[in-house]
């Protein structure tokens, strides 16, 4: 089924806000790691093995959104940010997908 403009318009803010969701829950606790190296209570290099573990999720969340199914996306967009609407509730696809 093809999507109005204003649907499609929709389906870029929640993915924009789930893109921006799953960074910053990576984000946050690295933020933390770097005021534990400012006040000297982590070495530099563990700082930067922490930066490359961060980079290496990022990379999983570049995929995720650049080479997944966008419906599907959608979908855990809306579960996980708790955004179903009576319309979502139901398509006969994520009710499918809800178990």
């Amino acid at each position: 089924m093809k999507k109005t403009k204003e649907e499609r318009k929709r389906d870029r803010q929640i993915l924009d806000l789930y893109h921006r969701h799953l960074t910053e829950k990576e984000l946050e606790p690295l933020f933390e790691k770097f005021k534990q190296w400012k006040s000297g209570e982590l070495t530099y290099f563990e700082l930067t093995e922490l930066i490359h573990e961060f980079h290496k999720k990022n990379q999983e969340i570049y995929k995720t959104f650049n080479y997944g199914d966008d419906e599907y996306l959608i979908f855990i967009a809306k579960r996980e940010l708790n955004m179903f609407n009576e319309k979502d509730l139901e398509n006969e696809v994520y009710q499918r997908w809800m178990y």
